[in-house]
């Protein structure tokens, strides 16, 4: 599914509402991505593809009559393309990949993300990115040093990454992020409390990449 179908403009509209609701309590500066997926994992075509062909080779042996050479190879063609075609589905495109290359790709997407969107050059270091990746089923929060540093030891975004994947799970996830983004600014604003003057460095409070 693409965000901007999860997130109808007034959805969008209520989460960036609760981003500056959470920053005004906090000098933290939140940023909520939705993807619809961290990589297009191109490999997953190639395997569901090759598994058709084996398929397709082996019933051809042993229920068809004897067939010309040419027939074969443009059954076991045939069946790598329907493997190419079938991945469009992301439910049978997750079956084909791992758990551990989505948890990868998604900690991947969510560095980045944090580079390009300017997380990393806010004054104080406190930049917070909340990426969910639709397709991976996968939140990842990831936080400048001068947030870590701030955290009471044994704290983590557990119960922020709960909060987004219950909401989704649960067909709310809209609730889901603005309670999420809720908690986060719960956490900062002891450690981190908003100070006066802080501006708001980091514009974009909500990013969706179809």
């Amino acid at each position: 599914m693409r965000p901007s179908e999860l997130l109808d403009r007034q959805s969008q509209d209520r989460i960036v509402e609760a981003v500056r609701g959470a920053e005004q309590t906090t000098s933290g500066e939140i940023v909520v991505a939705v993807l619809r997926a961290c990589d297009d994992y191109a490999a997953a075509g190639w395997v569901c593809g090759a598994g058709l062909a084996a398929i397709a080779l082996l019933g051809l042996s042993l229920f068809a009559p004897p067939m010309p050479a040419s027939l074969y190879l443009a059954a076991q063609v045939a069946a790598v393309l329907a493997g190419h075609a079938l991945v469009r589905l992301d439910a049978v495109r997750r079956a084909f990949v791992s758990e551990r290359a989505m948890q990868h790709r998604a900690e991947r997407r969510a560095a980045a993300a944090f580079a390009e969107l300017g997380l990393r050059h806010t004054e104080r270091k406190t930049g917070i990115l909340i990426l969910v990746a639709l397709f991976e089923h996968r939140v990842v929060v990831l936080a400048d040093s001068g947030i870590n540093e701030a955290l009471q030891p044994g704290e983590s975004w557990a119960e922020v990454v709960a909060l987004v994947l219950d909401g989704i799970e649960a067909g709310r996830p809209t609730e889901g992020i603005i309670d999420a983004v809720r908690r986060c600014g719960e956490i900062l604003s002891h450690p981190l409390p908003a100070v006066p003057g802080n501006r708001d460095e980091i514009r974009r409070e909500l990013v969706l990449e179809d």
